[in-house]
């Protein structure tokens, strides 16, 4: 990619870790399943950064090469600013995260349940 796209992106994981902890107490989503019960997902440096990745290859595979390398870009710049406080994300930073996280939250919620082997001695 770009070391521009590498910086952003790393910019945007580490404000977004920082909203969902501020704005939550925690980095764990909470997720009700379809047929009950929950499950929980922990953000973390590298579950965003690998679905910003996979936003990244959409955006390439749509666009091509160099129209989204333009578009990444455009995208990413506008979706973080710095005040004197540090990084944060702008609204549009918001959205893309929030759609993102939506995304995942939807495909955790076609997984099936995983249950803990116990073992008999």
């Amino acid at each position: 990619m770009d070391n521009l796209i590498n910086t952003y992106r790393r910019r945007i994981l580490k404000a977004a870790l920082l909203r969902h902890q501020r704005k939550t107490g925690s980095t764990l989503i909470i997720i009700n399943m379809p047929k009950g019960g929950i499950n929980t997902v922990e953000l973390t440096e590298v579950l965003l950064d690998g679905l910003l990745r996979r936003f990244e290859k959409l955006a390439l595979s749509e666009y091509g090469n160099v129209e989204g390398v333009k578009a990444i870009r455009g995208i990413y710049s506008s979706a973080v600013d710095v005040n004197g406080s540090g990084e944060f994300l702008t609204e549009n930073g918001k959205v893309l995260i929030d759609d993102l996280i939506a995304e995942l939250v939807e495909f955790a919620k076609k997984q099936k349940p995983v249950t803990a082997e116990t073992s008999h001695d």
